[in-house]
């Protein structure tokens, strides 16, 4: 369980970009005792720890020992989107960093305990607090204090909410996930989630992510629309969203539908993994496949 390791800054325009930039260069950018962050990346100390922690709980770096030393270098994922959207400008980046945080309980547990387990589609501070707070003491038998609870809220809600426009390319300030309108303030200025932009979200996203929660080729779409980790919690898809995605998913023929013992269920046909759907996704909107 992490809580409140991003110093309550949310991931900054430009942010991940910089990160892999600079631990391309040099691998022990965040442990060299020798060389200061702060200096290599024009960011407060903080802001530092903060940006080591995204890194790694949105999978783009890994951190491992070599001999006594530790060395941060691309995942997979991030070797990825370094080679098709280095500047971390494309939807499905967004969608895709979105999934990594939201299916991530041991490094980002306010996020996976939001689109997976709580059920309200809307609350204020209080409530968050209350529930967030429930939930630790049941699933991790700790507790933390209300304040940072809070903390976690505020992050939750500036990742994904902005009054101000995300298309200023001055305003470095805002999250790029806010482009994904998952959270939207409402009227009695509680938050609530929100059902994404069909035109935002790429089958092939969906489907990686179908395919790295599953773990057989056959899914009950009632499991899809209910289970931790599934497309209908991760990116909080109502049924006739899911049914969207499943429908242009089959008319592509990478998944069946049919009804067995009376149970209405997916196949897989062509399992990928989900760096080899995103490597798909780029590669389509980039033209080089049909």
């Amino acid at each position: 369980m992490k809580i409140r390791a991003h110093e309550t800054f949310c991931i900054r325009k430009g942010w991940l970009h910089k990160g892999v930039k600079n631990i391309v260069a040099h691998n022990r950018l965040f442990t060299d005792k020798e060389q200061n962050p702060c200096d290599i990346l024009g960011i407060g100390t903080n802001m530092v720890k903060s940006l080591r922690y995204w890194m790694n709980a949105v999978g783009i770096m890994e951190e491992v020992n070599v001999g006594n030393l530790r060395v941060q270098q691309l995942s997979a994922f991030g070797t990825i989107i370094d080679q098709y959207d280095r500047y971390y400008e494309e939807d499905g980046t967004n969608w895709a960093i979105h999934y990594m945080l939201a299916k991530n309980k041991d490094q980002a547990t306010a996020w996976y305990w939001f689109f997976n387990v709580f059920k309200l589609n809307s609350c204020d501070k209080a409530l968050f607090v209350k529930e967030l707070g429930e939930y630790i003491r049941t699933e991790f038998t700790t507790t933390c204090s209300e304040n940072t609870l809070g903390d976690e809220f505020d992050c939750i809600v500036k990742t994904y909410y902005s009054k101000e426009s995300n298309n200023n390319p001055e305003n470095t300030m805002v999250c790029p996930l806010t482009e994904l309108h998952l959270i939207e303030q409402t009227k009695n200025k509680d938050y609530k989630k929100c059902v994404p932009d069909r035109d935002s979200l790429h089958p092939l996203i969906v489907f990686g992510a179908i395919c790295d929660w599953a773990t057989d080729e056959e899914i009950l779409i009632s499991d899809l629309m209910n289970s931790e980790g599934s497309i209908a919690k991760i990116f909080n898809f109502d049924r006739a969203t899911c049914f969207y995605y499943l429908e242009q998913l089959r008319k592509k023929e990478y998944i069946t539908l049919s009804r067995t013992a009376g149970l209405d269920v997916i196949r897989i046909n062509h399992r990928l993994s989900f760096n080899e759907s995103l490597e798909l996704y780029y590669r389509t909107i980039n033209g080089e496949l049909a």
